[in-house]
């Protein structure tokens, strides 16, 4: 007796192929999405790192980071320097960290080390924000300050130098490229940027770092896993369910309608029944050739518009970043890096609409004008000159450190002062001059770092003034007023 063999109609080895297919696709999709995904987080933390370390750096005092570095470096210095790895543990570390017990004592630690919280909090994906000055010649870094009081990164503690981080041994300002690497001390994979920190000179003092764990990257890339999961499943039972529908009306009711001629067929009257085949506009042969032609023609052409809908995307957004530079040199000062005249009219023109508007609104306008730039540029040549505009704009920078500043032209600036600084623009003022007038008479310096310039302040008041002219004007007035009383000075 023969055996029986087990029969699979052409819809369940269609559901199956469905299926396989779609299985297959959903893998090779969730391979590829977890190695673009996985790259794509590494550069974009990356990025992130570096960004918040440059940021930590220029947001600093850096009279107080200057002071605690010289504290630090002095104990540093007068000390055996056990190496935390080799020294792990040892009472002889633990003697020399105590060594710094002073330091975290002081203000200007606690004030730096609040600051860096600060920097922290604002960006939750952050693991730590710190300090560290660099032994170049030993290849150290040694911790200054870190954002909370941690066994792992105490104040004094030394670290070797990373192979990458060499370069900067030879170039300082190059700062620790963002890098991925094991931390022994945290237990897990950190992503890791080093910024250099300045202050009236232009060797950096330490650097500010930033750590952000993957541990955080690697969680939100499974959640971002286990949703195009959720979404293959549901896309292979639709396609499922679809191919199904497709099989039916194309190869399943085909061969029925086949099947059912064949047996409608009367071999006994041929007259009757010759034209059965003809009428029939089916043929089992051309319909799976149909079929087999017409997914390749639609892959093809999903792959053709798939790729030519991802070249205009590119295309679009490398024209919005374009765009987005273009508008961000168009209004800052090629110079200096401060506002331009652009920017500055931009401001303006927000401000008065919110006076016309009848809105509450709270500024005051500085003007500030750079002495004897011609006559440093005769005497010592324009590079002198500006850099001299760039002390100036530096020093701005350091006395308002919540106020937009604008270069409105070849020597002069303005400024925009609001909330903290408006309301101590008094206070701000009065070291501003006294620190301009400590450089003008600093012979020790060279001619641009020997800083002169007159600042004129008003504020705007809603009773006398119709719009920020009236307050500028104003403060032009009293500027060119600081500029007689200063000359009057020197005489």
């Amino acid at each position: 007796m023969a055996k029986k063999r087990v029969r699979f109609s052409i819809r369940a080895k269609t559901i199956l192929l469905i299926v396989v297919f779609g299985a297959v696709l959903g893998e090779t999709a969730m391979v590829f999405f977890t190695l673009v995904s996985s790259n794509a987080n590494k550069e974009n933390y990356k990025n992130m790192a570096t960004d918040l370390s440059k940021t930590t750096a220029l947001v600093l005092d850096g009279a107080k980071v200057k002071g605690l570095t010289d504290k630090v470096v002095e104990i540093y210095d007068a000390s055996s320097k056990p190496i935390r790895e080799d020294y792990e543990g040892t009472q002889e570390l633990k003697d020399y960290l105590a060594l710094f017990e002073p330091v975290r004592q002081t203000q200007e630690y606690k004030d730096i080390q609040q600051s860096l919280y600060n920097i922290k909090s604002c960006n939750r994906e952050t693991d730590g924000v710190y300090l560290g000055w660099v032994d170049y010649a030993r290849k150290l870094c040694v911790y200054l300050c870190y954002d909370r009081e941690t066994e792992s990164y105490p104040v004094g503690v030394i670290d070797r130098l990373y192979e990458e981080d060499y370069p900067l041994i030879e170039n300082h300002n190059l700062g620790f490229v963002a890098s991925i690497y094991d931390s022994p001390y945290d237990g897990v994979v950190m992503v890791t940027a080093g910024t250099p920190v300045y202050y009236q000179s232009e060797e950096p003092i330490c650097f500010a770092f930033v750590d952000i764990s993957m541990e955080m990257v690697r969680a939100k890339q499974a959640n971002r896993i286990v949703r195009l999961f959720a979404y293959l499943v549901i896309t292979v039972a639709l396609l499922s369910v679809v191919g199904i529908i497709v099989t039916h009306y194309t190869i399943v009711k085909p061969m029925r309608t086949l099947t059912n001629a064949t047996r409608l067929y009367d071999a006994s009257d041929p007259e009757k029944t010759h034209d059965i085949f003809t009428k029939l506009s089916v043929s089992v042969n051309d319909e799976i050739s149909d079929l087999a032609s017409g997914m390749k023609e639609m892959e093809s052409d999903v792959y053709d518009k798939m790729r030519e809908l991802t070249l205009v995307n590119e295309a679009l957004n490398a024209a919005r970043e374009e765009t987005e530079k273009m508008t961000e040199l168009a209004s800052k000062d090629a110079l200096t890096g401060v506002g331009n005249k652009i920017a500055y009219d931009g401001e303006v023109k927000l401000i008065n609409e919110k006076i016309e508007d009848k809105e509450a609104v709270e500024f005051g306008i500085a003007m500030v004008d750079l002495n004897y730039l011609k006559k440093i540029n005769d005497e010592y040549g324009h590079d002198h000159g500006d850099a001299a505009l760039q002390r100036l704009s530096f020093l701005l920078a350091e006395f308002f450190p919540h106020t937009p500043i604008f270069r409105i032209g070849g020597d002069e600036f303005v400024m925009i002062l609001r909330d903290e600084d408006y309301h101590n623009a008094e206070s701000i003022i009065d070291a501003f001059n006294q620190k301009i007038a400590t450089l003008e008479n600093d012979k020790s310096l060279l001619p641009e770092e020997q800083t002169s310039a007159a600042l004129g302040f008003s504020s705007f008041d809603p009773a006398t003034d119709s719009c920020v002219y009236d307050v500028f004007r104003r403060a032009d007035a009293a500027m060119y007023e600081r500029k007689r009383q200063m000359k009057s000075e020197d005489k």
